[in-house]
């Protein structure tokens, strides 16, 4: 057998496992939302339904390629959909090591390891987001260049943009490669893509610049915030994973030491150079400025670096070739390095959650899904959150099944017909869909059917915490809420004669001094509570301090154990600088449904030793 029908062989085997992992790692053991998030169902539900609504082929949020593309697969189910990213992520790796044989004949294999077993790209490979395809397109571009097909590859990477939208930005990397290697007539081909589907969109939108027009990314201010500029070096090591990084700096070091001895703007090296690295060192940058300035809609998402993934492995494979190449002990060598890919693939699967579990957000929404299919069958459904549609199995696009967000803000149930519902949840009915929870409750017409808040607490973009909130546009408005039963119960001192109760001005306290780091608690055990579908809590402290307490140093917490198991946990601090009786409240909703082996624990926590007084703690809880 030769040397080559060996290579080929660990080939077939490298790609079977590679699938074979996605199958069960990613396809079949994960949840509806994986690790894109809402984007994830989104992008199917454009694919799944493009066929029915051909408008949804041009949608720019979708992304036109990738929706033409992933399509036929989502006609056959969700599974079927995310198995074309991993097709797509075959491709790419296949190509990127193609070309990692032409540049590094000692070592191109590692060139597979390093871009399949990336975490980022590992976990996306078995989504329906695009960074995948976008990996494609730019590596098969990449590939067509250098085997001098440079018109074919300005062709190619001419669509990238439609793919995701700031594939732009590698634009001039490659014009400035074309133009040093005097291809300057494959130049202008990198519109072609452009306007191919500027003539297309032309006889749909009859605007040949809707391409422009129709951008859902606007360059201002992002509600999604801003952060570092190093942000994703920060978390380079989820990205990338720690041994490609391992090789990834000296690798791009030793490229730059090749291309600077003997420097020439028009020698292969140094165009090859700007082209891959280029590239993804200006993808990277354009993705760290965005975030820093909060624009262009970035949510300083990390997966958005697995498109360039195979060029960052193509660059850190410099350094295994350069020191196999160098090295005496070439067998040694070879094994250090097969040691660095083994643990490239050991810690993905030890540091990473890749059977990706529903979160209590995704639990929420399936059980609201649940409920309406059984009370408010055939009901037109107003939603936030696509995930919702996804578990009724109705066409979002539909608009007499199901509408997604309503014009009307301030007062939804104009936007509704009678009999209509409208399912609001915190993360997407604030932000994306501008709708606060109050105008829900205020609505006249509006009737409050049913309320979904998760055991623990979940906070979302803007500070919410999370909750599903179920209304019926109807003439009948529940003021009272179902509300059924109270709860309360009072804690003080009053009658207590312990030496740890004080007066002060006429007032008996609990004196907490700096030996003692937890007050007297008030425990509640589920037999005592009426409990129907939601607990209203409200928790009041009256307190006066002997020291200054600044935050996180004394806290009023209420928690709620299951044996040794936390399912809820809330504090808030108690900030004073003044010798005065305050009064702190903390307030929080939850299902009804506790274990009845748990139980409700309510308490100071003086963490810092302070010295203060507590006159009386009391609970109050609602069940509706």
């Amino acid at each position: 057998m030769t040397n080559w029908n060996w290579k080929e062989h660990l080939l077939y085997v490298f790609f079977t496992v590679f699938i074979l992992l996605q199958f069960f790692s990613l396809l079949f053991c994960s949840s509806a939302y994986g690790v894109g998030g809402a984007d994830n169902i989104t992008h199917f539900q454009i694919a799944r339904y493009a066929f029915r609504h051909p408008e949804l082929f041009l949608d720019l949020w979708g992304k036109p390629v990738y929706t033409t593309l992933c399509a036929p697969f989502a006609q056959l189910g969700f599974l079927a959909a995310k198995f074309f990213n991993v097709i797509a992520a075959v491709l790419a790796t296949y190509l990127n090591y193609k070309i990692g044989k032409d540049l590094y004949p000692r070592s191109s294999f590692y060139v597979l390891v390093f871009t399949a077993f990336a975490p980022v790209y590992f976990m996306l490979s078995g989504s329906c987001l695009t960074e995948i395809l976008f990996s494609l397109v730019l590596v098969a571009s990449v590939y067509l260049f250098l085997k001098e097909r440079m018109i074919f590859a300005a062709i190619v990477l001419s669509f990238l943009p439609l793919v995701r939208s700031e594939g732009f930005v590698v634009f001039p990397v490659f014009a400035l490669a074309m133009i040093l290697k005097q291809s300057y007539k494959s130049i202008p081909f990198l519109l072609f893509g452009s306007i191919v589907y500027s003539l297309i969109g032309y006889f749909v939108f009859h605007d040949f610049l809707w391409l422009i027009h129709k951008q859902p990314y606007s360059m201002g201010e992002s509600i999604y915030g801003s952060g570092s500029l190093f942000h994703f070096i920060k978390h380079s090591h989820f990205i990338f994973g720690i041994p490609l990084l391992v090789i990834l700096v000296p690798g791009l070091i030793i490229w730059c030491v090749s291309v600077l001895k003997n420097f020439s703007l028009k020698s292969e090296k140094t165009i090859l150079f700007i082209i891959i690295v280029g590239s993804w060192l200006t993808y990277f940058a354009a993705h760290s400025y965005v975030w820093w300035k909060g624009t262009g809609g970035s949510l300083g998402l990390t997966r958005v670096m697995a498109g360039i993934v195979p060029f960052v492995a193509l660059t850190g494979v410099q350094t295994i070739e350069k020191v196999i190449g160098s090295c005496r002990k070439k067998m040694l060598a070879q094994a250090g390095f097969g040691v660095l890919a083994l643990l490239q693939i050991v810690l993905l699967f030890t540091q990473n959650k890749l059977i990706q579990k529903p979160d209590p957000t995704e639990r929420l929404i399936k059980e609201c899904a649940d409920y309406l299919r059984f009370n408010e069958e055939g009901k037109k459904v107003f939603y936030f959150n696509p995930l919702l549609i996804h578990y009724l199995n109705l066409d979002p696009y539909d608009t007499k099944q199901c509408n997604w967000w309503v014009a009307d803000k301030m007062q939804p149930s104009n936007s509704m017909e009678w009999g209509d519902v409208i399912v609001w949840d915190a993360h997407f009915g604030p932000n994306e869909g501008g709708v606060q929870l109050q105008a829900l409750d205020e609505d006249p017409y509006l009737l409050k059917l049913k309320s979904f808040y998760p055991m623990e607490k979940v906070t979302v973009l803007g500070g919410y915490d999370y909750s599903v909130q179920v209304y019926k546009k109807s003439m009948q408005k529940n003021d009272t809420t179902l509300v059924a039963d109270d709860y309360r119960q009072v804690l003080n001192f009053d009658n207590d004669i312990s030496a740890q109760t004080k007066e002060i001005e006429g007032v008996r306290a609990w004196e907490i001094n700096d030996m003692q780091e937890y007050s007297p608690s008030i425990i509640i055990t589920p037999d005592r509570l009426t409990r129907y579908e939601t607990f209203d809590i409200s928790v009041t402290l009256s307190y006066r301090s002997l020291d200054s307490i600044q935050g996180d140093q004394v806290m009023l917490v209420f928690s709620l154990e299951n044996g040794t198991q936390n399912l809820r946990y809330e504090k808030v601090d108690l900030v004073t600088t003044g010798n005065e009786w305050k009064e702190m409240e903390l307030t929080l909703k939850m299902p009804a449904n506790i274990p009845e082996t748990s139980r409700m624990l309510v308490y100071v926590w003086n963490k810092d030793r302070k010295k203060l007084m507590i006159q009386q703690i009391e609970v109050k809880i609602k069940s509706y």
